[in-house]
């Protein structure tokens, strides 16, 4: 992967408008922010990893491809595998043959055009900013001196691009800024191609100069935020059980300069998977389902407004001041100071760190927070490293815990350590233990 340590602002120059200079460089995350280094990975390689772990798990679960989903119907009457999805093949061998899946439960993670979304009745709300953007991934010689750091560049003129440097140390990826759209236009009509990004590139760095080798991947996209008021299949307030469930672009989109969408599409399935995964082995109530979109709605709704006012500042314009705007240059726009105040101060949500669930079956009132100050009820279990007492090996403490589905306590006691005897006591022997209480018999 490609470690990612600092941020570089880049602005038209005061003096020379025609030209660039740097008037920013911040950290990328703050200090202590989690063990884990904030890296680039391809979500390809990504995907990889995923597919190497259920091959080699006991199932030895392997993806079924060339399928499309035709339609989706729940029988709310049925005792047991209520949903049935028609499936139709689409490989050469198998065109046209359709294949019926009865389940308990069905995830829809196929995307903005989903289909199993339009068979639950969810739409996609929101708008489109008709601001096209390049992104193209290029083996390139270029004088540009922050190449291998996460910049992003403000031109006069020119436009405005973000620079992110690959795994490898060879590769960077251009976000770069296009023409205005239409009221009702779609980039696809621009007839936008690879030799158009290239040259928005040249123009926004000058006077530093790209010369472009090879472009292995690239691609062209409208800037739009929308999201689904309701992540599942349940009317609002009927109390309903959810059966069929959407997740990541599914239910919400946003441009991908924040590096969110892989990110947040796995903190929805995280989400969703080990609740689907209790509900089914016994452990938790069905009702335990509603949690997925009371939690994970509002928090790409909060993903959704941090996008908006990002992107809509990095299209804007510079503000110029000084000698250019004496020169008449726009005074109109976005302050370059005030866009990398911004990106500082949601630095926690763009590491996925900053997400809050309300209080819920599962997360508690903030009643009895002043007795944990540090630990904000409905954030993220923050990790640190620990000594472990059995034998006195440095870890961290999150890593203690596996994702298995378990629940844990984790109990924070003074050095003389009579309020955890204490509360050892209590779960082991008082009948309102949690630990007597819940447990199924045998």
């Amino acid at each position: 992967a490609c470690w990612i340590n600092e941020v570089t602002f880049w602005k038209p120059d005061e003096h020379d408008p025609a030209k660039i200079v740097r008037h920013g460089r911040v950290q990328d995350t703050e200090d202590g922010l989690s063990e884990f280094p904030h890296v680039v990975l391809n979500q390809a390689r990504v995907h990889d990893f995923y597919l190497d772990v259920m091959r080699d798990s006991p199932s030895r679960l392997e993806p079924h491809y060339a399928r499309r989903v035709l339609d989706v119907s729940v029988d709310r009457d049925a005792s047991d595998h209520p949903v049935t999805v028609r499936i139709e093949r689409c490989d050469a061998a198998h065109a046209g043959q359709v294949e019926t899946v009865k389940a308990r439960y069905v995830v829809g993670c196929d995307g903005a055009r989903s289909a199993v979304r339009r068979a639950i009745g969810r739409q996609l709300v929101g708008d489109s900013a008709n601001q096209a953007w390049g992104v193209m991934d290029v083996l390139a010689v270029t004088d540009f001196p922050d190449i291998r750091y996460k910049s992003a560049v403000q031109s006069a003129n020119g436009g405005n691009l973000l620079v992110i440097p690959r795994e490898g140390g060879y590769l960077v990826r251009l976000y770069v800024e296009m023409d205005k759209l239409g009221d009702e236009e779609r980039v696809a009509e621009r007839g936008i191609t690879v030799e158009h990004l290239v040259a928005a590139a040249r123009r926004i760095l000058h006077p530093y100069t790209l010369d472009v080798k090879e472009v292995p991947w690239w691609s062209v996209y409208e800037i739009g935020q929308r999201i689904c008021d309701r992540y599942d299949d349940a009317p609002a307030g009927s109390g309903q059980r959810p059966r069929v469930f959407i997740a990541g672009d599914a239910c919400h989109t946003h441009s991908p300069k924040a590096g969110q969408g892989m990110n947040f599409s796995m903190q929805d399935t995280f989400n969703l998977g080990w609740k689907l995964a209790a509900v089914l082995r016994g452990q938790c109530a069905p009702e335990l389902l509603h949690t997925y979109t009371a939690e994970r709605q509002p928090a790409a709704q909060a993903l959704i407004d941090f996008d908006r006012e990002w992107a809509k500042m990095f299209s804007d314009k510079p503000k110029h001041s000084g000698a250019a705007a004496a020169a008449a240059v726009s005074t109109e726009g976005v302050d370059p100071k005030e866009f990398q105040k911004y990106f500082e101060r949601h630095g926690r949500f763009t590491a996925g760190m900053g997400t809050h669930y309300r209080p819920s079956v599962l997360t508690g009132a903030a009643t009895h927070q002043h007795l944990a100050t540090g630990f904000v009820i409905g954030t993220r279990f923050h990790s640190a490293p620990v000594v472990r007492i059995t034998d006195a090996r440095p870890v961290q403490l999150g890593h203690a815990g596996k994702a298995d589905g378990r629940w844990r306590l984790y109990a924070f006691a003074g050095a003389d350590g009579p309020g955890l005897r204490a509360l050892c006591r209590f779960l082991e022997e008082a009948p309102d233990s949690p630990v007597r209480s819940y447990p199924r018999a045998g």
